[in-house]
């Protein structure tokens, strides 16, 4: 089975076995392996299977001496993008750390649906049209949402896609697609007021964890001036670097190393990667040379993704991002979705820390275990 651990065996074999694609994952991808090893007091060793669950046991080993190995010598792998400098650090035991794992019970659901029922007391968003400000060239409405505009601004040009379901959990393909085609609408509003503003963007908080203050269902849509926000323009800057010093496109070659180590996969005109370098746990990318309102499997997959997220594994809390290209561009990168969980949100522990904020992310989960999910589900959906 792969494993985000197995990664540099994995970039070995391709060494042998495909030297081209080789070259291209290396010029893009740093990747170490290393050991972290440690020494405990006796008393500690009946705490073993308390705090963490083995790799060994997940595969049929339950002796404690497989576990103890397991805790006394911790298989990290570090990944690190030479173009973006994005970097993240893989140890598949921390998401065993106490208090870290998911509290999926009956309990915890109706906990959370009561705070979400609750939460519809007073809720300005259930009533948008009175409740909310609209923008100077007034609203965009869509058929499961409604425009308003941010009483506490992100930038100049910055307002709210508003559900009109209040379950931010609770979505249909329709209601999704609808939410892309009123964001899409509002863009070309905003752009026909202010011309000088021309690079949208999109991101959905899902819940508290996800950094939403309110719980009803909505999105954060922005038009940034001069150049696309700060995350963007770097990827936009690491292309054309890479263009310029390879004479390869980067956004193919990003998704090919992926794809080569079984971290990605294509349906139609849609790439899906679960990302090497992620910001935090289950970081997906989708990509498209097309806009979402015609390439509707790009909203499909999205759609796909995210119902899998909440009602198989659980995730309550999410963020989303979609960066389309610029209002007067045809085509200049590829339309970007990314989608990463953000716990449970009645996990008393955050995150983040202090390692994503200004060291190189941490990382628990396997992306590997991820994405092998994902493609049973979008490119073989009967045989689950």
């Amino acid at each position: 089975m792969n494993s985000i651990i197995n990664l540099k065996e994995r970039i070995n074999e391709l060494k042998k076995t495909d030297k081209l694609s080789y070259k291209v994952l290396i010029s893009i991808y740093d990747v170490d392996f290393g050991i972290g090893i440690m020494e405990m007091p006796s008393e500690l060793e009946n705490k073993f299977k308390a705090y963490f669950r083995s790799n060994n046991n997940q595969q049929g080993s339950d002796k404690q001496e497989d576990v103890r190995f397991n805790i006394k010598n911790q298989g990290i792998i570090k990944t690190y993008n030479k173009w973006t400098h994005e970097g993240a650090l893989f140890n598949h035991l921390r998401i065993n750390r106490p208090g870290m794992k998911n509290k999926d019970s009956p309990e915890h659901k109706e906990e959370l649906r009561n705070i979400i029922e609750n939460s519809k007391k007073n809720c300005d968003f259930c009533n948008p049209l009175n409740s909310t400000p609209s923008d100077v060239f007034g609203r965009v409405t869509g058929k499961y949402s409604v425009t308003a505009s941010n009483i506490a601004k992100y930038d100049v040009w910055s307002s709210l896609i508003i559900f009109k379901n209040h379950n931010p959990l609770e979505f249909s393909l329709n209601e999704i697609s609808d939410y892309f085609h009123t964001a899409f609408k509002w863009f070309k509003k905003a752009y026909e007021y202010d011309e000088q503003c021309k690079f949208p963007f999109m991101v959905w908080n899902c819940l508290y964890k996800a950094g939403a203050s309110q719980v009803h269902g909505h999105a954060q849509i922005l038009m940034s001036k001069g150049n696309y926000y700060a995350r963007m323009q770097n990827l936009k800057a690491a292309s054309l670097r890479y263009n310029k010093k390879t004479g390869r496109d980067y956004f193919q070659d990003w998704y090919q190393a992926h794809h080569d180590l079984g971290l990605a996969f294509s349906t139609e005109n849609c790439q899906v990667m679960a990302s090497i370098t992620p910001t935090k746990e289950k970081d997906i990318v989708i990509l498209s040379p097309e806009s979402p309102l015609k390439n509707k499997k790009m909203i499909k997959v999205t759609y796909e993704i995210l119902r899998y997220f909440i009602d198989v594994l659980g995730v309550d809390s999410f963020n989303l991002a979609l960066s389309p290209t610029p209002m007067d561009q045809e085509y200049e990168m590829p339309y970007i979705i990314n989608i990463v969980d953000r716990g449970p949100i009645f996990r008393s522990t955050v995150d983040m820390g202090g390692m994503e904020l200004f060291g190189s992310s941490v990382v628990a989960e396997d992306p590997s275990n991820l994405i092998e999910s994902l493609k049973k589900l979008i490119l073989n959906p009967d045989t689950g």
